[in-house]
């Protein structure tokens, strides 16, 4: 068998389109999930104002290899994501703070 057979074929854009909606899927039901059981509403508003801008970076920095993959479609991914983190932010701004 070559050696190029035993390599994974993983490379970091296909490792992305995996984890993206992984870690979106998870932190919506970990959201619901948080919800029902009690958790202080600080908490949640917190961790979607704070956690998809960290794991955008994190992407970027980590995920991101310029010699092989497509800038402008990475920066349509990241601006559906974006897109996405004010969506749900605003709402659950609207839902847990106080009117006054």
């Amino acid at each position: 068998m070559s050696e190029t057979n035993n390599q994974s074929n993983w490379t970091k854009s296909k490792i992305r389109s995996v984890l993206n909606p992984t870690i979106w899927v998870i932190g919506l039901l970990y959201t619901v999930h948080s919800h029902f059981n009690g958790c202080p509403h600080a908490v949640i508003l917190g961790g979607w104002f704070i956690g998809p801008p960290v794991w955008l970076w994190l992407e970027y920095q980590f995920l991101f290899d310029r010699a092989v993959d497509d800038w402008k479609s990475f920066k349509h991914t990241q601006s559906l994501q974006r897109n996405l983190w004010l969506g749900v932010a605003a709402f659950l701004a609207v839902k847990y703070l106080p009117l006054s």
